[in-house]
């Protein structure tokens, strides 16, 4: 019997999504959860194809997000984060959307129309740490966006993530606006927090 030749990967940024329920307001009401939901998706809907992206998944509190390369995804994630904090400045507490943005840039396998491989893995768990309001990424996107950014991605450590086979590198990057409102004591704390955070 001959052994099926391995599927070809392709280098891939891969960006995930996930919104972080305000206190849990949004999630008793399952109908305002679903309007939170579907406003999210118009507003990447409406904004991937500035950014050469692909949806290749919706999930139930998210979307998981394929683009060329990381600069592209990052500057998809910043502009979605801006669009997001000028929204909520209208809405009450429990109206907001509030988002988690993990980047990773990898191989991956496509395959029916969907992507897999470790590197969809670990975009999926830098999402899961992010910050809401920031971008997390891993250090292979940080290094490809940075001299392109208004402010340095800020290294927050190294750790090992599950089903990962080696260490990995996060990074934060904060929208422009973000960062200059957050305290420099604030900042400094949430990266000796982050730095010692079990991934």
């Amino acid at each position: 019997m001959v052994a099926e030749a391995p599927e070809p990967g392709k280098l891939s940024a891969i960006l995930f999504t996930g919104i972080e329920g305000p206190d849990g307001l949004s999630w008793r009401d399952e109908s305002l959860q679903n309007d939170l939901r579907d406003e999210h998706a118009l507003l990447v809907r409406e904004l991937l194809p500035r950014h050469g992206g692909r949806e290749v998944k919706r999930l139930e509190d998210g979307f998981l997000l394929e683009f060329e390369g990381g600069p592209a995804a990052v500057d998809f994630g910043l502009e979605l984060q801006r669009a997001l904090e000028a929204r909520n400045g209208d809405v009450s507490a429990e109206r907001r959307v509030v988002l988690r943005v993990g980047v990773h840039l990898g191989l991956v396998v496509h395959r029916d129309g969907e992507v897999f491989g470790e590197g969809v893995n670990l975009a999926a768990r830098i999402e899961a740490l992010a910050r809401p309001g920031t971008l997390y990424v891993s250090e292979t996107v940080a290094r490809q966006v940075e001299g392109r950014l208004a402010s340095p991605p800020v290294r927050l450590g190294r750790g090992e993530m599950k089903n990962i086979r080696l260490p990995v590198a996060v990074y934060r990057i904060d929208p422009p606006e973000h960062r200059r409102r957050v305290p420099l004591l604030s900042r400094m704390r949430s990266f000796l927090g982050l730095r010692s955070a079990a991934y």
